[in-house]
This record gives structure tokens, C-alpha cells and sequence, in this order.
């Protein structure tokens, strides 16, 4: 499993002498979200910011990529590294996801708003996300024992999880920020119940598809 994998062999090949573990977590439940907190965490379904479905019921392990790189912090390899959020893994070894969680509460096109700074994404939050899990995916394809597990996988992809709020859930949370109205139907008809594929040749060339959905719409693992 890929939790094994991380474990022994990526500080090893990025020559890092820090000894450390990647965070996981299991459900089997048949419909889970997850949530960022500190890290991205298991919750009931419908209450976090990605909806899974798992059917079969299978155990899926969900890895904190990003915490676990976070603590190289202070390092040359973890100054300025791109990362998702986590790995998910289903016990059969036929699926592997890169997730990477995203929000907006002024709707659709916030998240297409260019972010300009030290960091410009011209794309805006969807650009940035595709970087991010493709920086990910490349830091954890360049490893052979990962890329090899990889390769084994029949289902492999690199999702962006996207939550639009409602207004009611702006006022629960204190963001007197308008939210669209018209755009939102047509985005979620978009995105669908398995998410729309989105063209992305880098991340394509490593063996991944892209795929981007709405929190409204549960992703089959």
C-alpha cells in the first residue's frame, strides 16, 4: 500500500534525514466527505467540503499528503513545494485519487478570478489546484517504488473537490458575501455525478486523468 511505500522510501530518495510518517485514516463507510482541518480528515457524508461514494463498501485510506510534507518544514524540499491535500487508496489496490479541496463563497467564477502576488495564477483557484496536484503527483511519480505502485492502479486520477457555498451557510459562518444564482445550476450540470475530465497533458503524460466536481455531486471511488 502506499502508506508503506512513502514511508520507507521517499525521505530516502529526496535525501532527507528527518525520519517521519504520513498521517492515515479508514472508512468503509458506503458515503463519506472529507474536510479540511489542520489536514483533510474523514466526517459524515454531507457535511464536509468533498462527498465520496463507496459502494462496495471497500476499506479506503485516506493519506494527509499535505501535512506530511509540511513536516519537512524548515528544509530546502519542503521551501515553496506545491501539494494536495491527500491520497486516497482502496484496499484492493485498484484505485489511487490525489485530492485536492477548494472553496468560493461569490461562486463559480471566484474560482476562476486570476490571483495575482508573488504566486500568479492567471486561472485563478482552478489553476492553482491543477498545479498543485500536479506538483504532487510529479514529487511522488519521481520516486520509483511509488511510480511502479502507481502503474499497478487501474483507476488513477488527480481531483479537484470544490465547495460552493450557500448563502445560508455564508451567514452560519459569518461571510455576508453574496453568492451567485443563475451560474450555479449550469456549473453543477457541468460537473455531474463522476465530474467533468478536464484536458491536462502533464498530468496526462504521468498516467492520471484530471477531473474536477462539485460538493452537491458524490464522486464513485
Amino acid at each position: 500500500m502506499i502508506k508503506a511505500l512513502i514511508d520507507t522510501y521517499f525521505a530516502r530518495h529526496y535525501g532527507q534525514g528527518r525520519v517521519v510518517e504520513i498521517d492515515e485514516s479508514h472508512t468503509t463507510d458506503s458515503r463519506f466527505d472529507l474536510k479540511e482541518d489542520g489536514g483533510a480528515i474523514i466526517v459524515e457524508a454531507g457535511s464536509g467540503y468533498a462527498s465520496f461514494g463507496n459502494e462496495s463498501q471497500r476499506d479506503i485510506a485516506v493519506l494527509d499528503y499535505e501535512g506530511y510534507i509540511d513536516k519537512y518544514a524548515g528544509t530546502k524540499f519542503h521551501e515553496k513545494r506545491l501539494k494536495c491535500d491527500c491520497i486516497m487508496e482502496s484496499e484492493d489496490g485498484q484505485t489511487i485519487i490525489l485530492d485536492e479541496i477548494t472553496s468560493s463563497g461569490k461562486g463559480m467564477e471566484n474560482l476562476t478570478e486570476p490571483i495575482v502576488g508573488k504566486k500568479e495564477y492567471p486561472g485563478g483557484k482552478f489553476e492553482k489546484v491543477e498545479q498543485q496536484l500536479l506538483v504532487s503527483l510529479q514529487t511522488l511519480n519521481d520516486v520509483p517504488e511509488i511510480a511502479a505502485h502507481f502503474a499497478s492502479q487501474t483507476k488513477r486520477v488527480c481531483l479537484c473537490s470544490y465547495k460552493l457555498y450557500t448563502f445560508d451557510e455564508l451567514e452560519l459562518i459569518g461571510n455576508p458575501v453574496s453568492v451567485f444564482s443563475r451560474g450555479q445550476a449550469e456549473a453543477e450540470r457541468q460537473a455531474g455525478e463522476d465530474g467533468v475530465i478536464i484536458s491536462s497533458p502533464p498530468i496526462e503524460s504521468l498516467g492520471f486523468e484530471y477531473r474536477r466536481i462539485s460538493h452537491n455531486y458524490t464522486y464513485a471511488i
